[in-house]
């Protein structure tokens, strides 16, 4: 092998290398988008909570009678909430433990490689 042939390769695989570590990097980056989405959907979820304990402290000053209306909207919009939240929080574990499993898969870098070459020679 001559000192050009070996320089190529050792530029080509330094350029393997840097690909595979921002693939890296990207998933990383995915992963902490979906904590933040789980992070959002917790807190989502936790508003429905925080109305109905108000619900309950503050039921003996009213009549349900008069305020059934309010009750109604009320109770509509904390399952609404609720419903939100639910989706937003499994929704993202699913995408974190995908994440996971690519990230798991990659953990060599001749694994990154090699997916790269494949995926670019498709």
């Amino acid at each position: 092998m001559t000192t050009g042939e070996y320089e190529i390769e050792e530029q080509t695989e330094q350029s393997n290398i840097r690909t595979s570590l921002a693939f890296i990097r990207t998933i990383d980056a995915e992963k902490r988008t979906h904590l933040a989405e789980l992070r959002t959907g917790i807190g989502i979820m936790t508003i429905p909570m925080s109305l109905l304990t108000i619900l309950i402290a503050t039921s003996n000053s009213y009549s349900i009678g008069e305020v059934l209306g309010y009750m109604v909207a009320l109770v509509a919009s904390i399952i609404f909430l609720f419903l939100i939240g639910g989706h937003l929080v499994f929704s993202s574990l699913r995408k974190i433990r995908g994440d996971n499993v690519l990230r798991n898969r990659c953990d060599d870098l001749s694994c990154l490689i090699a997916e790269f070459n494949d995926h670019n020679h498709d």
